[in-house]
């Protein structure tokens, strides 16, 4: 049985350009995972993707102000934990931003 993986997508679920977009998208990353996009909020599961606006809480995320295929493929590939990314966003990051570079994660 194939198990489909919610996609957390900030600030909503994708609809019309967005979703043709992430679909192109994920047809062009190398895995078997399923997707099935659904909206952020505050404690979702995993890695979120977070379209023209960033997550207003806390959260590991991939911001990408203009999407379009190239750049959603990216981010898909860090969200899905298939690669790293330098440019993804996670609560260490934000944390070292507003407590200092000593701030370590336990």
């Amino acid at each position: 049985m194939t198990s489909i993986t919610p996609l957390p997508i900030y600030p909503s679920k994708p609809t019309g350009d967005d979703l043709a977009l992430l679909k192109e998208a994920k047809s062009k990353v190398r895995s078997d995972i399923l997707i099935k996009p659904v909206r952020a909020v505050p404690g979702s599961p995993g890695r979120i993707l977070a379209l023209r606006e960033k997550p207003t809480w806390i959260c590991d995320y991939a911001f990408i102000p203009e999407p379009n295929v190239e750049s959603l493929k990216n981010a898909l590939e860090w969200v899905l934990e298939l690669k790293e990314d330098s440019r993804g966003i996670t609560v260490i990051k934000t944390l070292k931003e507003i407590f200092g570079e000593q701030t370590r994660e336990l």
